[in-house]
């Protein structure tokens, strides 16, 4: 692999920053928080049920808020060979970039999901399962509308950049159920 070759790179169109996302969910924040602020602010004091609502209103709503950020600072959006192939340069959504030793990695799942529509029987969406020995755990990324060959292509160049890795590639369908 030739320095700065990617490896990975998530093609969704949630794949870079999810501005609209955070701006909604800071926005859904500050609206509980907001509305408690008055009511203490104009009589209303810290006993009223409606002050009660809108604070566990604020502490839901930056849980979930919390949870996502979290989640967009683990998902990657691509992998790249630097250093001569020695180091991996990942990105992710939250914009982060992380360096690590390509033999810090420890397991690399790539799970294929094909597609339900029958003409698109070779394609399908793959995602990347990435963990370090360090402990960082959970590294996720989507690259969408993959074909077979660049799955079989992906799964080599992992193996090639990271051999001390295990590698393991599978196959997981999506069923449509009974509709019970």
């Amino acid at each position: 692999m030739q320095t700065d070759d990617i490896l990975w790179r998530a093609n969704m169109a949630s794949a870079g920053r999810p501005w609209r996302r955070w701006l909604i969910n800071t926005l859904g924040t500050a609206g509980p928080t907001t509305l408690a602020l008055l009511l203490a602010a104009t009589g209303g004091g810290v006993d009223g049920v409606l002050f009660r609502v809108a604070l566990g209103g604020t502490a839901l709503t930056f849980g979930v808020w919390a949870f996502l950020l979290v989640r967009d600072l683990r998902s990657l959006v691509d992998v790249r060979v630097t250093g001569g192939g020695q180091q991996l340069r990942m990105t992710t959504a939250a914009g982060r970039v992380l360096t690590r030793a390509a033999n810090d990695v420890a397991q690399v799942d790539l799970v294929y999901t094909p597609w339900r529509d029958a003409s698109a029987v070779t394609q399908g969406e793959l995602r990347l399962e990435l963990r370090l020995r360090q402990g960082v755990l959970g590294y996720r990324g989507r690259w969408c509308g993959t074909r077979s060959e660049e799955r079989h292509q992906t799964v080599a160049m992992w193996r090639r950049v990271c051999p001390a890795a295990t590698i393991a590639e599978r196959v997981q369908f999506r069923t449509e159920g009974t509709g019970d």
